[in-house]
């Protein structure tokens, strides 16, 4: 009795092109890891979703009193930064990912496509958020730094603790 072997395919992308598509994946594993991390910290903590997380920064929106958080908002809007231009961003790149799961026959360039895309988009936000919150941390006082650096310590502490 014969087995019939399908061939291989062989794939004609670049090492270049393979290790950009998995940078692009963790960039949005990253993202989906917020979102999923801030819908259970809501459900479980009963906290209000903040735009802080909106930025990725976790730990460090955190560790901000709510004036600086304004005044980190406000650095990424001077910079062109618009928050909610950016979530409805999000929302469209991810519907029409989605859609190109859905098509048939499905379209794997236009998937590279869509999600390199979106990942440029979101490295380019979480740029915007770092020299924005560099700019806010290196003007404040130094007292008010360290009460930053204590909160942001204690950010991350909260963050170890077993849930029940």
């Amino acid at each position: 009795m014969t087995e019939n072997k399908a061939p291989v395919p062989v794939s004609g992308a670049s090492r270049g092109f393979k290790i950009l598509l998995a940078l692009s994946l963790a960039v949005n594993l990253a993202v989906l890891g917020v979102v999923a991390g801030t819908a259970l910290k809501m459900r479980y903590d009963g906290e209000r979703p903040t735009a802080t997380r909106d930025i990725a920064f976790g730990p460090f929106t955190e560790a901000l009193s709510r004036d600086q958080r304004r005044a980190l908002f406000k650095g990424m809007a001077e910079r062109g930064g618009n928050l909610r231009h950016a979530r409805e961003q999000f929302r469209s790149d991810v519907a029409a990912i989605a859609e190109s799961l859905r098509r048939s026959p499905f379209d794997a360039e236009e998937f590279r496509s869509l999600i390199a895309q979106q990942g440029a988009r979101l490295e380019v936000r979480a740029d915007e958020g770092r020299q924005a919150l560099a700019a806010l941390v290196t003007s404040m006082p130094e007292a008010e730094r360290l009460e930053f650096a204590d909160r942001l310590e204690q950010a991350l502490q909260r963050r170890r603790r077993p849930r029940d």
